[in-house]
């Protein structure tokens, strides 16, 4: 019984002794600049002395010449002093201690309005280390940051850190920590047309119209995204901003150049709804998705209850020739048959009849057609 405890008293002094030992290693001060050293020899007075380690991290010692003490222990350092010293002396005695430990910094460069070196406060973060260097000289969306470590670096979303406040981009920061601020190169561009804000521009190199058109507030509802087009000097280059944007599209946004105009039309395309419906109308047809036959029945409020549904009309001006197509809205009312429910196009007529109708009666209400042209709403 007595020695089983005593075994157990053994490992637990044991672990204990690991622990410190582990502690210790992890906890070691090792040297830099603006450390102060205090040297003794015992019984050699005159080789004592105090020392500020200077930015070469080299210090020279009375009676032991020039040492590299930069990332040493005390203890290293006083095992190299007594080595130079045995030239001199037998069986060195020499005791090194930190007389006054340097400042824990954090650097701060580029665009910020005070760049410095600042000591560091416990629980700082890249927002308080920004703040003390008395904040940014350009807007966070503008900067490219870097979180520099050593060797590491880290890309800052200075962005996320101001204008959302994300405390996973607002990094926690370590004495000797370098926070470097420098601004993206721009290039001018203009926007013009059906956007909230037309103007000129300032965006990022390498950006594309998709930058540009946010920049400007966005698109107005009436606008054409799908039809916007890039005026480059002699060149008119087709963009399609709604695959970019709505259908999120990477490939669809293409990187601006210098001095180039995005232009966002005015979204043109229309088709008219006639004949035994609630609500006879013009639709503006949305821009960039397909509109369907039964997308106008509904926009016309359906149709009456003498309205033909087997058999609707879809007059569609092609080559200045009036082309007309019967269309079994039924199948897709009562079967939900997709060939019976046409994607509509721009210009086309739909007429639901109560009869059927001769070609001649037919010309009478293609003047709509004769009208989205003369408007312009037809090219």
């Amino acid at each position: 019984m007595r020695e089983g405890i005593f075994r157990g008293l053994i490992l637990v002094f044991l672990l204990l002794c690991g622990l410190k030992a582990l502690f210790a290693q992890e906890t070691l001060y090792t040297i830099d600049t603006q450390d102060v050293l205090s040297v003794v020899v015992a019984r050699h007075e005159t080789l004592a002395g105090e020392y500020e380690v200077p930015p070469n991290g080299r210090v020279v010692f009375h009676g032991a010449g020039e040492i590299e003490v930069r990332g040493l222990t005390l203890e290293q350092i006083a095992e190299r002093l007594a080595e130079r010293l045995k030239a001199r002396l037998k069986n060195p005695d020499v005791t090194v201690s930190l007389k006054k430990a340097r400042p824990l910094l954090v650097f701060v460069e580029g665009k910020v309005n005070k760049p410095g070196a600042y000591p560091i406060l416990p629980g700082w973060r890249v927002f308080e280390a920004i703040s003390t260097a008395e904040g940014l000289s350009v807007p966070p969306e503008r900067a490219h940051a870097l979180l520099i470590r050593g060797s590491e670096t880290t890309p800052l979303d200075l962005a996320s850190i101001y204008h959302r406040g994300d405390p996973k981009a607002n990094l926690m920061l370590k004495p000797g920590d370098k926070i470097s601020v420098q601004e993206h190169e721009t290039i001018r561009v203009f926007v013009s047309g059906l956007v909230e804000k037309p103007s000129p521009y300032d965006i990022d190199t390498g950006r594309g119209a998709v930058e540009a058109l946010t920049a400007a507030g966005g698109a107005k509802p009436e606008a054409a995204l799908s039809r916007a087009v890039i005026m480059r000097r002699d060149q008119v280059i087709p963009v399609d901003l709604h695959r970019a944007v709505v259908m999120g599209d990477p490939s669809a946004n293409i990187p601006l150049q210098a001095n180039d105009t995005l232009v966002v039309p005015l979204n043109q395309q229309r088709c008219v709804v006639l004949g035994q419906v609630n609500k006879p109308i013009y639709i503006p047809l949305p821009d960039g998705k397909p509109f369907t036959l039964s997308d106008a029945y509904a926009m016309a409020s359906g149709g009456t209850k003498r309205a033909i549904t087997s058999k609707v009309n879809l007059y569609r001006l092609k080559e200045n020739q009036v082309e007309r197509r019967e269309v079994p809205f039924l199948n897709f009312l009562t079967k939900g048959d997709p060939t019976a429910n046409p994607v509509i196009q721009d210009g086309d007529v739909i007429v639901f009849s109560e009869t059927r109708l001769t070609f001649d009666q037919v010309l009478g209400l293609i003047s709509p057609i004769v009208l989205l042209k003369s408007a312009g709403f037809i090219d």
